[in-house]
């Protein structure tokens, strides 16, 4: 068995309390009909000592005023069963404290009538009161008072009888007001914590997307350079192959083969590392970490590779960068490497990167449009929307396109320094 939770014993301590409030509703409120049983002509006696004797007729009503009274069980669920019970008591000349009690319940359930609710109750009230000023109807409590049976026709005795109807029907109206007021409350803050829960769920879900996207980046970045440098070996492998098997070039495509299988291991390291974060933060180191002090073996390998780079790269601080500003810097100049690998192979490629605390990163790699248009490897454009993406959210500018036959990639970015 299973020990209790906290909200089973608030369920069950308010299942208590509201039966302990419902028995004491039902027998207060009889024992007060009771009471006034002498406000129904022939229910009730005074004999010679005084006293009150209860007639058949006083019998009769004291079980319809418990039948009226044990309604209020049901107040809840079946309010309208009540309202008729109060409206018959108060018709009946006992009292028209079961139809106010009755209205409350009737006004929770259904607040949608309300006002029509109120006119009933205050035509019944009224009613009532006017019976009880102008006939032998009424009377109890000028009698019990003065024990005189028709002290109920003077003056102050009136008053009485109109303030405590008018009391009576203010105050229930006073209590179906406010009750509707914190019903109100309880509903805005119901809403405000759904909207809450909404929106951390959206923010959630918010900084799920953006790891993806930042993932999706690196992954792109990183394979793309690798397979594009694979490419470029192979190019030159198929170039050795086709050129004849002497001592000479086979010892070239030894070398080619060599670094193919080099770069080959490095793209499923990175791809190893990526799939890590995918799977919750799995730490996997991958083949070169994404720092711009790694620029400059990235040059070596298109060196070895055989491509015409010309480079200019001049960093300083790159200690002191942020991390986001130092994976920035090398991812733009690797995506920017790698389109030109990819679209002009063959041609001559300028770099320049110069990183300083005072400046911030400029970054400026060009190349002509390709001639080799067949040799060519297909792209998708997700590169230029990367490297667009990185610098954006640095707060840093981007200029990538071609201008008289020249891809140019020309980004700055401020120094963000880190800490």
């Amino acid at each position: 068995m299973t020990a209790p939770t906290t909200r089973d014993e608030a369920r069950r301590r308010s299942v208590i309390i509201g039966g302990a409030a419902t028995i004491g509703i039902v027998v207060g409120g009889f024992l007060f009909d009771v009471a006034a049983l002498p406000n129904v002509p022939g229910a009730s006696t005074v004999d010679r000592a005084g006293d009150i004797q209860i007639t058949g007729l006083g019998t009769m009503l004291m079980f319809l005023i418990l039948l009226a009274w044990i309604t209020v069980i049901w107040r809840r669920r079946l309010p309208l069963i009540a309202l008729v019970a109060g409206t018959l008591l108060a018709a009946v000349g006992v009292s028209y404290v079961l139809l106010l009690v009755a209205a409350f319940a009737t006004a929770h359930r259904y607040p949608e009538r309300v006002r029509r609710l109120a006119m009933l109750v205050a035509g019944v009230v009224a009613l009532y009161v006017l019976r009880e000023v102008t006939t032998s109807w009424g009377g109890s409590l000028s009698w019990y008072f003065t024990t005189r049976a028709d002290a109920q026709f003077e003056s102050s005795w009136i008053i009485a009888a109109v303030g405590c109807a008018v009391l009576s029907f203010g105050t229930t109206v006073g209590i179906v007001l406010l009750s509707r007021t914190q019903a109100k409350a309880l509903q805005s803050v119901a809403r405000a914590e759904r909207e809450h829960h909404r929106a951390d769920l959206l923010t959630e879900q918010m900084v799920r997307q953006a790891e993806r996207e930042r993932i999706a980046r690196d992954m792109h970045d990183a394979l793309a350079h690798r397979l594009s440098v694979v490419s470029l070996h192979a190019g030159a492998l198929e170039a050795a192959a086709a050129a004849g098997a002497d001592s000479d070039d086979s010892g070239q495509a030894g070398q080619i083969a060599r670094t193919v299988r080099e770069q080959t291991h490095a793209a499923l390291q990175d791809m190893r590392g990526l799939i890590g974060d995918l799977r919750g933060g799995e730490q996997v180191d991958s083949a070169s970490p994404a720092s711009m002090r790694a620029i400059g073996a990235l040059l070596l390998q298109l060196h070895a590779a055989g491509a015409d780079v010309r480079t200019y790269v001049v960093i300083e601080g790159a200690e002191r960068a942020s991390a986001l500003l130092d994976n920035a810097v090398f991812r733009v100049v690797q995506e920017a490497l790698t389109n030109a690998i990819k679209h002009a192979p063959g041609e001559p490629i300028d770099v320049f990167v110069q990183v300083e605390p005072s400046t911030g990163a400029r970054i400026r790699i060009s190349n002509p449009l390709g001639r080799n248009v067949g040799s060519r490897v297909p792209g998708g454009a997700n590169g230029v929307l990367g490297m667009r993406e990185r610098v954006a959210a640095l707060g840093g500018q981007a200029w990538l396109g071609e201008h008289e036959g020249i891809f140019i990639v020309d980004v700055s970015v401020p120094w963000l320094q880190a800490g």
